[in-house]
């Protein structure tokens, strides 16, 4: 039997595969540089793009790093063509019209935006300033908006043909004050002409008083999150300290540039002249209605389509970034066995997990698989000596669906007791290639112990614990029927702007109980903190519709009942979090300490949920 929830991904999928599949010139909703407009435009086939040709950009080239000026950054938010490795009829380079960052503090003879957006590369403890500027044009987005949708423009504040778009800039994993925290009612348009009921300030503050770590800046506006990200505006922020100083003579003598290397991970759709498409769902009378999650069928790393890097027969460190929309990767190097087809029999190699999102696990963790899911981060050490002169694969045998956990033997779990297929492998299973070509540079250490400790002890959140929170992941229909995902007490699921109801104390300690009575995982992010993920646990309970007088349908969950044991966390998901994965049927405990205060939010970190609802609200209180 098929579900409304379902159908509702089955026709945006099935519209969008047979556009791939077939170049069906039917009209179709995309936006470009002269706004929304139906054209006939046919979608670019990912089985005609050259793999493993384009060479994989480093955020870390010390050219791609802003420079301050006495700790103080002036960072512009606009438009730029730029090529993205991909390529047209007769095998033309194609050039994607995409907003970046730059601006002012751009040097080194790149563009005056780029795509991601340069690397900051800052120090523990100090304090960083950043005049953030909208010089995006004054006209239509890139990109369907759907005005149905809570967002910068619900409440008629402005038109975007008119007034430009709404941007503000999130610091995804820093200990940030509040107003420089990028809240999404914190927007402003270009000029800062019309500003969103919440802005405070377009001057941000970023302390850095935290461990290193590999954070993110991205848009966080109102609604329209996920267009702006895909439009672009995402890039690395790399947190240094005593330890992770990025230099050669480092203590733990990690792999440092041209050694290190951050990689973003982001799937994309694009039309045959090489722009950028996104699909909307036509089966609801709602113009550019928002799609309950979006799968693209090109992959980007740093912004190229399937690049490759050469490598010396040594230690990499790669911080990979998962900057999708809605898609869990489940990454594998994999040693190719012909080194010509895509699937060829090639056998897996182990790799290291050093840290996650917000710094070290206590020690390395061998793997050979890796579950990453949007927003979440990894630091993985490879090591490529040994291997001749191979061409490794990074492999993605994750789903082109929602992802809803893993079987016992790899697989991936339909939420039904049997298998979803993995990625297709001509395409979205495959995200990168590195080609063993370069020989040793011996001036350069190779000396990192994979059994070193890379902490005093395990990482726990300190604290007496204060307060305890019951809160639900839920799926709700909205006034369209179309699936809002929301969060929630056990009472019920609520909206952004309904009133808060989290509201921890300043310098508290809590524990949320998260219980995900949804069909599909979720990555859930709290804004300001460091939690630890304590356990996982399955549960029952009863959804019981409430009767209320806001659009679509309201439960509440009904006596949840704890059933089975409880599962510690993955080994190398034992570190300092901001995003952590919470599946589904399971209660996933977390512990965090408040220490700012102040408003701040906590959301799903697929970017099609958090757009439609699946974002709250939270309060640390000065009692």
């Amino acid at each position: 039997m098929v579900t409304r929830r379902q159908f509702l991904k089955l026709g945006a999928a099935t519209s969008l595969g047979f556009l791939v599949a077939c170049n069906d010139p039917k009209l179709l909703n995309m936006a470009g540089p002269e706004g929304l407009q139906p054209l006939g435009v046919p979608l670019l086939d990912p089985s005609s793009q050259p793999k493993f040709v384009n060479p994989l950009p480093n955020p870390l080239a010390p050219a791609f790093i802003f420079k301050p000026d006495n700790g103080y950054y002036e960072i512009g938010m606009g438009e730029v063509r730029q090529a993205l490795g991909l390529y047209g009829k007769n095998g033309k380079p194609l050039t994607t019209t995409v907003w970046g960052y730059g601006g002012a503090a751009q040097q080194g003879g790149l563009p005056l935006y780029t795509f991601p957006g340069r690397t900051f590369e800052v120090c523990r403890d100090e304090s960083v300033y950043v005049q953030w500027r909208n010089n995006l044009p004054i006209r239509p987005h890139l990109l369907p908006v759907d005005e149905s949708l809570h967002w910068a423009f619900y409440h008629g504040e402005g038109k975007i043909a008119k007034d430009g778009v709404p941007v503000v800039p999130h610091l995804h994993g820093g200990h940030t004050e509040s107003d420089s925290d990028g809240l999404p009612e914190y927007w402003w348009t270009p000029g800062e002409a019309l500003v969103g009921p919440r802005f405070v300030k377009s001057l941000y503050t970023y302390h850095n008083d935290q461990e290193a770590g590999t954070l993110w800046y991205h848009d966080h506006a109102l609604g329209i999150t996920r267009l702006n990200v895909y439009a672009g505006l995402a890039g690395f922020y790399i947190l240094r300290d005593d330890v992770d100083t990025g230099k050669p003579d480092n203590p733990l003598d990690l792999p440092t540039y041209p050694y290190e290397v951050p990689l973003v991970i982001q799937d994309r759709v694009f039309t045959h002249r090489g722009e950028l498409f996104l699909p909307t769902d036509d089966t609801v009378k709602v113009k550019n209605s928002v799609v309950a999650e979006f799968f693209g069928d090109v992959i980007l790393v740093n912004g190229v389509a399937w690049p490759k890097l050469d490598v010396e027969p040594r230690k990499y460190r790669f911080r990979l970034l998962n900057g999708s929309d809605s898609r869990f990767y489940v990454l594998k190097f994999e040693v190719d066995g012909d080194g010509e087809s895509l699937d060829n029999g090639g056998y897996s190699i182990p790799f290291y997990q050093i840290g996650t999102d917000d710094g070290f696990l206590s020690s390395p963790v061998q793997l050979d698989t890796l579950v990453l899911g949007p927003g979440e981060r990894a630091d993985v050490i490879v090591d490529f000596s040994g291997l001749g002169d191979k061409r490794i694969t990074m492999k993605n045998t994750g789903p082109d669906d929602p992802f809803r956990g893993l079987n016992p033997d790899g697989t991936n779990n339909d939420g039904e007791g049997g298998v979803l297929p993995s990625a297709d492998v001509g395409s979205t299973g495959v995200i990168m290639a590195f080609d063993i070509v370069n020989s040793l540079d011996a001036s350069r250490s190779d000396g990192f112990d994979v059994s070193t400790s890379l902490r005093t002890g395990p990482f726990e959140v300190p604290g007496q614990v204060a307060n305890t929170r019951k809160l639900v992941l839920f799926e709700e229909e909205d006034e369209f029927g179309r699936l809002r995902p929301q969060l929630g007490t056990l009472a019920d699921g609520s909206l952004l702007w309904d009133g808060v109801t989290e509201n921890p104390e300043l310098n508290s300690t809590e524990i949320w109980e998260v219980y995900n009575a949804t069909e599909d995982a979720h990555p859930i992010h709290l804004h300001l903190v460091t939690f630890e993920i304590l356990d996982r646990i399955p549960f029952t309970g009863e959804l019981e519709e409430q009767v209320w007088d806001g659009p679509g349908t309201k439960h509440k969950l009904v006596n949840p009942q704890l059933v089975g044991s409880s599962s510690l966390p993955n080994p190398n998901e034992r570190g300092p979090k901001d995003t952590a994965q919470m599946f589904p049927g399971q209660m996933t405990r977390i512990k965090a300490t408040f220490d700012r205060p102040g408003r701040y939010v906590w959301h799903c970190h697929i970017l099609s949920h958090e757009d439609h609802e699946m974002m709250r609200p939270f309060e640390v209180e000065v009692v």
